[in-house]
């Protein structure tokens, strides 16, 4: 942030550093979706929707709960941080998110890496017997089972 005569404003050229400071929090949620996605998945049965909405549910939760953290984390007005400062002089401001969307990153992550896994593990489930594509030749003698 940087205080000048007429308010205060973000620092940085244009809207590159907000938009680098929410491709970061779409990152880390995107991260924190699949590693709980797998967490889900390995700990209840596949094929559920219960496990699916609370990925979805909590993935919404936990990235709101993520963005206000970090807004919580900055200072606490930034008029009151800027009024000793002179015009010119940069100072941190929160951290805070411009971009909603990015709010999503979680449970889009948790979902598509919970059907991936599910997928995945039902292909490997459905392969067939590979002793039931042998033909049997009628005349052989049988063995008892």
């Amino acid at each position: 942030m940087v205080k000048r005569a007429d308010g205060i404003y973000r620092a940085g050229e244009g809207d590159e550093s907000s938009v680098a400071a929410d491709g970061w929090f779409a990152l880390t949620a995107l991260v924190a979706g699949v590693l709980v996605a797998l967490v889900v998945y390995l700990r209840t049965r596949p094929g559920r929707l219960g496990p699916l909405l609370g990925l979805v549910v909590g993935g919404v939760l936990g990235s709101v709960v993520a963005w206000r953290t970090g807004a919580m984390l900055g200072p606490d007005s930034l008029v009151s941080t800027a009024a000793g400062l002179k015009v010119g002089a940069r100072f941190e401001g929160p951290l805070d998110i411009s971009a909603y969307g990015v709010l999503l990153a979680w449970p889009l992550g948790a979902v598509i890496t919970y059907f991936a896994v599910a997928a995945g593990a039902e292909a490997t489930a459905d392969e067939p017997d590979l002793e039931s594509l042998i033909p049997v030749d009628p005349a052989a003698p049988s063995e008892p089972r």
